[in-house]
């Protein structure tokens, strides 16, 4: 699962869906709809509205019709709490996609609060996340609620130290190469294949890179 979602990722798509709150900066005519205490047609300056991730993308951050609100796990009192310590804040409970929403919200928010939050938090809660996957088993679970990206993390980090301590303990063969590493091997091997065939059609072979 990637931190960069693709075009068909559930996650993206449930993230995307969320309703930030936004302050109407002009008149906008026939968008009275968008407030559902309006009693006019026309959308008046001033109002609030709430308006789904999706929508305010479209748009520019400093476009003149409306201006986003930073939601309120991302404020002053939590900036505090996380800069005390973060690892004891759970997450799952402010939001299931407390970074991925945050990476959203931070290309508007003119403070810039959000993204300071988003980078304390992850940096603080990486070590202790670490620590927990070295502590525990598969079939254990921290007893904080872990955020979608963490919960990701954490999962995989279990799987890879039970495979490691495995491994030490001769439970297994082997231990198999990463994806990347594969790859990597399967594109020498066809660059050696190209090469051994441009020598044997008398062409120049390619220099073989490090």
């Amino acid at each position: 699962m990637s931190y960069y979602p693709n075009y068909y990722s559930v996650d993206d798509i449930l993230v995307t869906h969320e309703r930030v709150p936004c302050n109407v900066n002009t008149k906008l005519l026939k968008m009275g709809f968008l407030d559902p205490g309006s009693e006019t047609s026309d959308l008046e300056p001033g109002k609030s509205v709430n308006l789904p991730l999706w929508y305010l993308k479209e748009l520019k951050p400093n476009n003149p019709y409306f201006s986003v609100q930073v939601p309120e796990i991302y404020k002053n009192v939590h900036k505090a709490v996380c800069e005390a310590d973060a690892t004891n804040i759970e997450l799952g409970k402010l939001h299931q996609y407390f970074y991925e929403y945050g990476r959203h919200i931070t290309p508007y928010d003119r403070n810039h609060i959000v993204g300071k939050i988003v980078f304390e938090s992850m940096r603080q809660r990486v070590q202790h996340l670490l620590e927990i996957c070295k502590s525990t088993t598969v079939d254990e679970k921290p007893e904080l609620k872990l955020e979608t990206l963490e919960n990701g993390l954490y999962d995989q980090g279990v799987r890879t130290n039970t495979m490691f301590k495995d491994w030490l303990q001769f439970k297994t063969s082997s231990i198999s190469a990463s994806g990347l590493v594969q790859e990597y091997a399967k594109k020498r091997k066809r660059d050696a294949m190209s090469d051994n065939e441009d020598e044997e059609n008398g062409g120049p072979a390619k220099r073989q890179t490090i």
